[in-house]
């Protein structure tokens, strides 16, 4: 009988423990945690070190550009006089949207605005799978705007706070 209390309040003891554990470790889910700048670590359809920037604000506002970091450069140093070519470079390695957003547990709701992508202007973009810590946001876009439509996952990393004098 004395065994079995000793056993049943180590398990409980353990139970409590991990469960303090992983409360420390938890992902955040509130729009919230969101509120600050990140920067890409990984976006699979926009190559190796991927360039830009996701912003949340905490009223509820958000902007998002992303870019291959080999772009290259406009021969004729002119926005609008690239060649096909280059044109054709730069929309398939660049996005940029801006609207507001709503978080719902692990889901991330993105009401877009206007975007380079204009087919998303006025929709929501839904990113699921969300995981957030203080220093890493993860999340799935299960309906990408380029390739065969598989979903892909996008991994930022905040922004280091930026001091002015």
């Amino acid at each position: 009988m004395k065994r079995s209390i000793t056993v049943m309040t180590t398990s409980l003891a353990l139970l409590i423990l991990g469960l303090a554990f992983s409360v420390g470790t938890a992902v955040a889910q509130s729009a919230k945690d969101l509120v600050g700048t990140w920067t890409p670590v990984s976006a699979e359809v926009f190559g190796p070190n991927p360039k830009g920037n996701l912003t949340f604000d905490a009223n509820g506002r958000f902007s998002l550009q992303l870019l291959r970091a080999d772009l290259k450069k406009i021969a004729a140093n002119k926005r609008d006089m690239g060649t096909p070519e280059e044109n054709n470079a730069i929309v398939h390695g660049s996005i940029s949207y801006y609207g507001t957003y709503t978080m719902n547990g692990t889901e991330l709701v993105l009401h877009v605005e206007a975007s380079s992508f204009p087919n998303w202007t006025g929709t929501d973009q839904k990113r699921t799978n969300v995981s957030l810590t203080a220093d890493q946001l993860t999340y799935t876009n299960p309906a990408p705007s380029v390739g065969p439509g598989t979903p892909t996952i996008l991994v930022w990393k905040r922004a280091p706070a930026v001091r002015t004098n």
